[in-house]
């Protein structure tokens, strides 16, 4: 089994993946704050540009207990799912894809990567989102797939970012006496 060396812009990117998409998912999926993602995705602020942000963020609503009320028929497992898929996905990928290159591939690689992690979330936790919801399943992963796609997207170019900023000169990043 060939071995990869653990580059200083490889470590930089998949870091910078893991941080965004888990302070994303902690901060703006908690429970608490459901109200608040709601009011800003229904919000016709600058024609429809903040609403448009703020949907993807549906995906992220997570809680530890099943919900009531009008959201009683909302599965609570599927953002669950959902977080682990895109926080623990995203990390992986980067890693395997920013093996080789500079900074600015790593940053593409993490880009493409947490959009292409933030499409299979999706798909992944759509089965849950509409377990016994009737209707053609088609149609349920038309809807989720894009907003993780999406999501995934706007997650991906924040960690590009910090991949940019954080990665190191692509030294390896041994300790090894010489």
């Amino acid at each position: 089994m060939a071995t990869f060396p653990m580059t200083r812009v490889r470590v930089g990117a998949a870091s910078s993946a893991a941080v965004v998409t888990l302070l994303v998912t902690a901060a703006l999926g908690n429970q608490a704050l459901s109200s608040w993602r709601t009011a800003r995705e229904s919000s016709g602020a600058w024609n429809g540009w903040v609403s448009v942000l703020f949907q993807p963020t549906q995906l992220v609503g997570w809680r530890f207990s099943a919900p009531s009320g009008t959201d009683g028929t909302d599965h609570w497992l599927a953002p669950l799912v959902f977080n682990v898929v895109l926080v623990v996905g995203a990390t992986v990928l980067v890693a395997l894809t920013s093996r080789s290159g500079g900074r600015l591939a790593a940053a593409a690689a993490t880009w493409g990567a947490v959009t292409l992690v933030g499409g299979i979330a999706a798909a992944v936790c759509t089965p849950l989102a509409y377990a016994g919801v009737r209707g053609p399943a088609a149609q349920a992963f038309a809807l989720s797939v894009p907003l993780g796609l999406s999501l995934g997207f706007i997650l991906g170019f924040i960690a590009a970012l910090l991949a940019l900023v954080f990665g190191g000169e692509g030294a390896p990043a041994s300790n090894s006496a010489e």
